[in-house]
């Protein structure tokens, strides 16, 4: 069964139709974010009376916060990669390797944050090597890193609730505790509370964006065959977004995104 996943996975054709569909994605995506972006400044410098200096500082301005949508979501789509790396590795332990089940079923809540803990220093890799962001301040990866957690709660009640497996319910209601645990907290205000909301419902747009885009290649893998739900949806969905990295890395290299800003 391992040796057909692996000439499955590395046949390069389908490799290659995958990687561009991906990719193909990705462009219609930041294409999406960059016209709304751009939409907006215009309409605002065409209805206030601005001088020059004004209409130059308004642009530069507005260059940066193109800059940051677009690492947004690419943080966006790293970090869900890394939980989904640690959740899928949790899946595959639980239920594919029966030797693991008495030291499984003792420590696998501890195993499990173990593996969150991972997941959040190997998104620290891939947004600072991988492609490096270097226009998003810490305040806002913390607010994208809320809005992934919310998104993998969505994949997970999809597979719950679609495919119609329970396997994944614990993780839900780990998952959901964490973020009710961004809210409310031992000494948290209401301040804080109306802080994080906030930065929440600023950042939504992310979740939309990722929900869209994920599915489609999903969908596509799915469809095509190129992804299998015998291996597990969650590691199928995993694969998935390691393509979506695959394809911000190429387009990244290509520096495309700097010539229409």
């Amino acid at each position: 069964m391992t040796r057909y996943y692996v000439s499955h996975y590395f046949d390069f054709k389908n490799i290659g139709i995958f990687l561009l569909v991906s990719l193909i994605g990705l462009i219609a995506v930041l294409a999406i974010v960059l016209i709304t972006a751009k939409l907006q400044v215009h309409r605002r410098l065409n209805y206030e009376g601005l001088d020059e200096c004004n209409v130059a500082e308004i642009t530069r301005r507005h260059r940066f916060r193109e800059i940051g949508m677009i690492e947004s979501f690419y943080e966006m789509t790293f970090s869900s990669t890394s939980v989904l790396l640690f959740l899928s590795l949790y899946y595959i332990i639980d239920a594919r390797i029966p030797q693991a089940f008495f030291y499984w079923s003792k420590y696998q809540d501890f195993i499990l944050l173990l593996f969150l803990i991972l997941s959040v220093f190997f998104t620290g890799w891939l947004d600072r090597f991988l492609v490096p962001l270097e226009y998003l301040p810490p305040d806002q990866k913390s607010s994208v890193r809320l809005v992934s957690s919310f998104y993998i709660i969505l994949i997970l009640m999809y597979i719950k609730f679609i495919y119609d497996d329970s396997n994944y319910d614990a993780l839900i209601l780990y998952f959901v505790s964490l973020a009710i645990g961004r809210f409310v907290y031992f000494d948290f205000t209401v301040e804080d509370f109306i802080s994080t909301i906030s930065k929440l419902l600023k950042n939504l747009y992310l979740l939309i964006l990722m929900g869209c885009y994920s599915g489609f290649v999903c969908w596509f893998g799915f469809h095509v065959g190129f992804l299998l739900t015998s291996n597990g949806v969650i590691v199928s969905t995993l694969l998935a977004h390691l393509f979506m990295d695959a394809s911000i890395f190429v387009l990244d290299r290509t520096r495309l995104i700097r010539f229409v800003l």
